[in-house]
């Protein structure tokens, strides 16, 4: 059952996000070894560089926060066997104007158009949620309307 506050993540995003948590634990520790040397340094003119530093250990905190709570909230989802209805963590064929496409519905934290990785709260995603093998579905898309026939689910 979904939380609120749950991000649901593939165990290979979850394993992204450890490594971009230590990734920038290493860096902070970089910054605030190279912050101190510059205090030791007793040079005035540097406290621009300081204050940059400073600045950049903030962001870098900031960014340690969000991730440790993205993995605090992480419900992973295990791929299983093919379902029969399209859900988060599924793999879509589909045939739009003649085309055969092939989609991964994640959240939006995973999704990377690029990829063919599609949120599940994006047009298409909501659309292909809980479709199944077979299906027609149709997708507004300003004054188009795009059908797509969903060839595969797994």
């Amino acid at each position: 059952m979904k939380k609120n506050n749950d991000i649901i993540i593939s165990q290979d995003m979850y394993l992204e996000l450890k490594e971009k948590l230590l990734k920038l634990k290493k860096t902070k520790k970089e910054f605030v070894k190279n912050l101190e040397q510059a205090r030791l340094s007793d040079v005035s003119e540097d406290t621009d560089a300081i204050n940059a530093v400073t600045s950049e250990i903030q962001n870098i905190d900031e960014e340690i926060s969000e991730t440790k709570e993205m993995i605090s909230n992480a419900k992973i989802i295990k791929k299983t066997s093919c379902k029969s209805k399209i859900q988060i963590g599924s793999e879509v064929k589909a045939r739009a104007n003649g085309k055969v496409v092939t989609y991964t519905i994640v959240s939006n934290v995973e999704a990377d158009p690029l990829k063919n990785k599609i949120s599940d709260n994006s047009p298409v995603g909501r659309a292909f949620i809980r479709a199944k093998k077979g299906d027609i579905v149709e997708i507004e898309v300003g004054e188009k309307k795009i059908k797509y026939e969903i060839l595969d689910v797994c």
